[in-house]
């Protein structure tokens, strides 16, 4: 979701040099992106790029493409995907480079660039591939604080400037260091600067509300707000209605708010959408695996065992939520203290190949009951 925030076209209000017809190619893009229409939004750029194949906004939108169809899509989880993505992140650095060299001064490219950059070291911290992460990220900041003050009106540098000084906390300690020094990161600015873009945005501004959403119904360090987070996530529901990937996080919303009865009612509105076909068959052991949490966090365990084995047995597309559909039937077992079913299902789980990194949160179930205050606890994994 926080890619989002590259593809989006500099404000009208200012002189850009995106030109008005391109500048309509890429917006449609953002919206089809967050329809999931990504086989659209792929033809979106292509366009884009006909209109003039030396601007390099266009080559950005197709590797994120790649990524977010990578995390929410069809083949979520194909490492052919990534591969695509590294290939499209790097043209898109070479054609802004080669952008800039006849037009050094032009803040819209020079964000691009630094987007890039960003957009390729964000996946090397997930990947953990520090190294790779410190160079690319450093390399983005430099561009995006290059464009910022070329355009201080440009919201969608500065929402790009204030991800990267937030999020650098998120690196692991033994590296902390290192990041702060190479990327000057700093919490308290960056919440300053995301909630900036978010106010005066306009492109971007869903993306920095997405931004503030996460935030605010996560943050361990003083900014968590879910009352707030709910009603932005509110507002944001309703400009995409029909969106598979902001319905999850609409119902995700509701449920760290606790808002449980609403929360089981869309939650079962989703899985229908499913069923019915008005949503891609993929997404079926999500459901499953969101309607259960949302039923145990409710009292009712019986009815969301039956939702998770029924997650683990979803027929189609593997996806990460087939298999953790299968630990939360494990972690439901155990905390009906039945243990030596809940090994069973972790061990199945366990046996799957590891293509989302699950296989980390089964070991400990399966050394001792994963049981305690914490459970049912979030529906991601992660």
């Amino acid at each position: 979701m926080l890619i989002l925030l590259f593809l989006a076209a500099p404000a009208a209000a200012r002189k850009t040099s995106v030109a008005p017809e391109m500048d309509k190619l890429l917006m449609a893009g953002v919206d089809d992106i967050y329809m999931m229409r990504f086989d659209q939004a792929e033809a979106d750029m292509a366009q884009a790029i006909a209109l003039d194949p030396a601007y390099p906004h266009p080559y950005f939108g197709r590797a994120a493409i790649d990524l977010i169809t990578f995390i929410y899509g069809e083949k979520q989880g194909d490492p052919a995907l990534l591969k695509s993505f590294e290939a499209k992140t790097l043209e898109s650095i070479r054609m802004a480079e080669a952008y800039l060299k006849a037009h050094p001064k032009d803040p819209d490219a020079l964000f691009i660039l630094g987007a890039s950059h960003g957009m390729f070291g964000r996946l090397a911290i997930v990947q953990r591939r520090w190294l790779q992460a410190f160079g690319h990220g450093r390399a983005s900041m430099k561009f995006v604080r290059r464009a910022v003050k070329l355009e201080p009106e440009l919201y969608d540098a500065i929402l790009g400037l204030g991800m990267f000084d937030y999020y650098v906390a998120t690196i692991p300690k033994f590296a902390g260091w290192l990041a702060k020094i190479v990327l000057g990161g700093d919490r308290e600015r960056g919440l300053k600067q995301i909630r900036l873009s978010a106010e005066k945005g306009r492109y971007a501004k869903v993306t920095a509300q997405m931004i503030l959403v996460e935030i605010y119904l996560e943050d361990p360090f003083g900014a968590y707000n879910p009352s707030e987070g709910l009603r932005l996530m509110r507002e944001i529901h309703a400009l995409y209605p029909g969106s598979p990937m902001l319905d999850t996080a609409f119902i995700s919303a509701l449920y760290e708010c606790k808002e449980l009865p609403e929360a089981v009612s869309e939650a079962r509105e989703y899985q229908e959408r499913v069923k019915s076909g008005q949503y891609p068959a993929m997404n079926l052991a999500g459901s499953h695996a969101l309607l259960g949490t949302l039923l145990w966090a409710s009292g009712e365990k019986d009815a969301a065992l039956a939702e998770f084995v029924a997650g683990a047995e979803a027929r189609g597309t593997r996806t990460k939520w087939t298999v953790w559909s299968r630990v939360r039937a494990g972690q439901l077992l155990d905390a009906l203290g039945r243990r030596g079913e809940a090994l069973a299902a972790y061990h199945e789980a366990y046996k799957e190949k590891d293509a989302w990194g699950l296989r980390a949160l089964i070991k400990p179930c399966l050394k001792a009951p994963c049981v305690g205050e914490k459970y049912p606890g979030h529906f991601s994994p992660y």
